[in-house]
């Protein structure tokens, strides 16, 4: 009676879920007339060092963990100048010590596997000028900010890095 009751213990504390390491996330922002949706993961700093370091200068990085960082527009927009048309696409980075390389990949299947990247199914490439901030930020963090009717700017955020992406709707 006893193993009987000890297994049915057993089979429970396996069913028992614990965080992710890097807690995924969902944003929807309207931005004049366009919902832009950003899906992607949040790992943390955990004391260590972020870019030069856990992410490397110079190098494809999947923005965020577990996966890409997907983005999801309603309508067509404009990523620093550039047309992105409706649809949903990955966004990988590509960061440097002074400027970062932003990609919208067409291809949602790569995941996290940036060592098969291929530069000809990007839609587009840009680049941003990073900021540095006052306090830093513990988890990956992607915010819209700035709205206007045809507008926003769009931030990715770690440690003291500030990344801005300007967005433009056609209202």
């Amino acid at each position: 009676a006893l193993l009987v009751l000890f297994s049915g213990y057993t089979l429970q504390a396996q069913q028992i879920n614990t965080p992710a390491p890097s807690p995924s996330a969902k944003l929807t922002q309207k931005v004049g007339l366009v919902d832009v949706t950003v899906d992607y993961s949040r790992p943390g700093m955990k004391g260590r060092e972020i870019f030069g370091g856990l992410v490397p200068f110079d190098k494809v990085w999947r923005t965020g963990a577990n996966g890409a960082t997907t983005i999801t527009l309603s309508s067509d927009i404009m990523m620093e100048g550039k047309n992105v048309p409706a649809g949903s696409y990955a966004l990988y980075t590509k960061p440097g010590k002074d400027s970062w390389t932003v990609m919208v990949y067409n291809d949602l299947s790569l995941g996290g596997n940036v060592a098969r990247y291929d530069e000809s199914k990007e839609l587009t490439r840009f680049m941003v000028k990073p900021m540095m901030g006052g306090r830093a930020v513990e988890s990956f963090t992607i915010d819209i900010n700035n709205l206007t009717n045809d507008g926003a700017t769009l931030y990715m955020m770690w440690d003291k890095t500030v990344v801005p992406v300007k967005l433009s709707v056609n209202t």
